[in-house]
């Protein structure tokens, strides 16, 4: 058992009704037919954004990273808020957010670019990401049919994340249009579904969100270090 979690949960469970009875609104009005006036549809909705940043203010806590975070937005989508959680130090973004399935947690690879500087560690990092219940990896772009019909065989089977991830990768900087910092391997969800305990989302929140901000923290990393190193020789700063 993890201590730590049971701590944090034990410290906000008082908090859980009033999260619930947030995201359960929502869903009750999105489901109802009752004509409700447009001030009273932005109040639902920010209501339940405000109990899903609840969710991201445990994971923050959880986590214990030396970062700030910006998530006072979110978008309005078709079957749910999602609110947006930024990274200041790394810019990458999080996302939490309400479906028909129920509340995920979702991010992309910001600096992916630097797959190539990875070590075995990052990979069994990832590995242990897809462990979790209701885990879906989506490529966000399609390769070209140019390099399909170039290398069919490739295509033939999309069984292993990392190896849909790294022919994602590879397709991409060798695209002759392809810019440093323009593509992006896909994006890497994990759903809880209605029926879940808050207090089992709110734990398997907390350890998904730390694996996933050190991916990226490791990706933005090699960055990081390198637009030092430039400063430090000539002043200028590498595309990020």
């Amino acid at each position: 058992m993890n201590k730590k979690l049971d701590k944090l949960i034990d410290k906000h469970s008082s908090e859980f009704n009033q999260i619930i009875e947030k995201i359960n609104a929502y869903i009750e009005f999105s489901n109802s037919d009752i004509d409700y006036s447009t001030d009273d549809n932005w109040k639902i909705a920010v209501d339940c954004v405000n109990g899903l940043s609840k969710l991201a203010e445990y994971s923050f806590e959880y986590g214990n990273f030396k970062d700030n975070w910006e998530y006072d937005k979110f978008y309005q989508n078709l079957y749910g808020p999602e609110l947006i959680i930024k990274s200041q130090k790394t810019n990458c973004d999080y996302r939490i957010g309400l479906d028909l399935k129920g509340i995920y947690l979702s991010t992309d690879l910001r600096f992916n670019d630097n797959l190539r500087y990875m070590d075995d560690q990052f990979w069994k990092n990832l590995m242990e990401l897809s462990e979790f219940d209701g885990f879906e990896y989506e490529e966000f772009e399609f390769t070209s049919d140019k390099q399909r019909k170039k290398f069919p065989d490739l295509f033939k089977t999309n069984k292993s994340m990392i190896f849909r991830i790294m022919r994602k990768h590879f397709f991409d900087i060798t695209n002759e249009d392809w810019q440093y910092g323009s593509s992006s391997v896909g994006e890497f969800k994990i759903t809880w579904t209605k029926e879940k305990e808050l207090g089992y989302m709110v734990r398997e929140c907390c350890e998904a969100f730390k694996k996933m901000y050190r991916l990226n923290y490791q990706l933005w990393k090699v960055t990081d270090l390198k637009n030092k190193k430039a400063v430090a020789n000539n002043g200028s700063y590498e595309k990020p």
